[in-house]
């Protein structure tokens, strides 16, 4: 029993390596670092479908384009469209309507220079904004009316008439 004691009191003393070389040693699995990496992209996975832009999040912060608040109402027999454009006039804002969708893209550049005799002052400025929207039925692309009135957009896309479905008639065979 003695031996067995022995051995049960020996000291155990903390390593004097550096975690980043006890890492490369097989200490800390190789793939630890990449366990939060593969939790952000399961929940981006799994909120995609309720929030279809969050995956564009981290891009969007970086670049200077933007998506603008937008409302797409069903009014029964057309669509209106209202999208919010601040700063943006009705010569800075292209619409593009075809019969599955709606394509918003806004855009401004302005420049200013300031000279004199001992300096000179520049500045540069841009801003965009762009955003898609797909119909959950089919419009009718060239009967659609837009107003741009203090940077809201508002717009109305009527819907395509559907052929009603005629029943089913039996026929009287001779």
């Amino acid at each position: 029993m003695s031996k067995e004691n022995s051995e049960k009191k020996e000291k155990i003393v903390p390593s004097k390596t550096p975690l980043a070389k006890r890492r490369s040693q097989g200490i800390i699995p190789k793939g630890f670092d990449d366990i939060f990496s593969d939790f952000r992209r399961s929940f981006e996975d799994l909120v995609s479908p309720f929030f279809p832009f969050m995956g564009e999040i981290e891009p969007a912060l970086s670049s200077s384009i933007r998506y603008p608040s937008l409302d797409l109402v069903d009014q029964g027999d057309s669509y209106t469209v209202t999208a919010e454009l601040p700063g943006f006039t009705k010569d800075m804002v292209d619409v593009e309507i075809d019969k599955e969708g709606l394509s918003i893209r806004a855009e401004s550049k302005e420049q200013k220079e300031e000279k004199d005799k001992n300096y000179l002052h520049r500045e540069r400025t841009y801003s965009a904004m762009q955003r898609y929207v797909a119909f959950p039925e089919e419009v009718v692309p060239s009967k659609a009316e837009g107003l741009m009135k203090e940077g809201v957009l508002e717009l109305k896309v009527p819907k395509k008439e559907s052929k009603p479905v005629e029943k089913a008639q039996k026929v009287a065979l001779k």
